[in-house]
């Protein structure tokens, strides 16, 4: 029997391509790991968002957190971690310049933030990405970290869509938000929504979406909506690695 000590300790984030852990160990070595690094959300944080807040009884400054449930079409995002180095280079890194490597590393991440919060997401039916156009490049970022991420899970623990069997595609590219005002970010993400289609049922299911980050919520809300007005999803929840700070939007 191998003794604890003789182990090999994880390198921590962002080493994780050269840690023995990413090939040998459970994704929840990985969460551990990266939660002793990353900025992770405040004590005081929105229940529906996940932005820092002073204190307790603050009123969350994001717009989309003063709708009404019934106008807001999703429940609330859970967030790995704040949108700040190391993980933000990273992503960025993973995005934009195409080091696909980094999907593998935050499928880790996705599988072993589920592993640790199961009373969270334990009543969630099925778990999708927010899909990405075919044709998007250097990269579909979201479809490799939900590959990995399907991958990892090996207990099958959790109802993550299966890559080669897509429930949910998007099938052309759209304008994108980032540095847009609100009412662009929001017009943006209504163009992304109704880029999408259903490939398989999802009548009566909560459903958790996945994305790389949050910045004012308009994706989540417009494809939600699509999710459960149109297509008959109970609940649209959402999770993302890393979630942008005020002061960055």
């Amino acid at each position: 029997m191998t003794n604890a000590a003789d182990l090999p300790q994880p390198l921590g984030f962002p080493k994780c391509r050269k840690c023995a852990y990413v090939h040998i160990g459970w994704p929840d070595i990985c969460a551990e790991c990266a939660g002793q690094t990353l900025r992770l959300l405040a004590e005081h944080h929105c229940e529906l968002c996940s932005q820092s807040l002073g204190a307790p009884d603050e009123i969350c400054r994001n717009p989309i957190c003063r709708w009404t449930p019934q106008q807001r079409h999703f429940t609330r995002v859970h967030a790995i971690a704040m949108f700040a180095d190391p993980l933000e280079q990273k992503i960025k890194r993973f995005k934009y310049d195409g080091y696909t490597g980094w999907g593998l590393i935050f499928g880790r991440l996705i599988v072993g933030w589920l592993n640790a919060h199961a009373h969270d997401v334990e009543d969630i039916d099925l778990i999708l990405g927010n899909p990405t156009a075919p044709q998007r490049t250097p990269v579909r970022h979201i479809e490799v970290m939900m590959k990995a991420a399907y991958a990892e899970d090996t207990r099958g623990r959790w109802p993550i869509a299966d890559p080669a069997s897509p429930v949910l595609i998007k099938k052309y590219e759209t304008e994108k938000s980032a540095g847009k005002s609100w009412s662009a970010k929001m017009d943006a993400a209504r163009e992304h929504a109704a880029a999408l289609k259903l490939r398989q049922s999802v009548k009566g299911k909560r459903i958790l979406l996945v994305d790389d980050v949050y910045t004012t919520g308009a994706t989540f809300h417009t494809v939600g909506k699509r999710l459960i007005t149109e297509w008959g999803a109970t609940e649209v929840r959402g999770l993302v690695l890393a979630r942008v700070p005020f002061g960055m939007i």
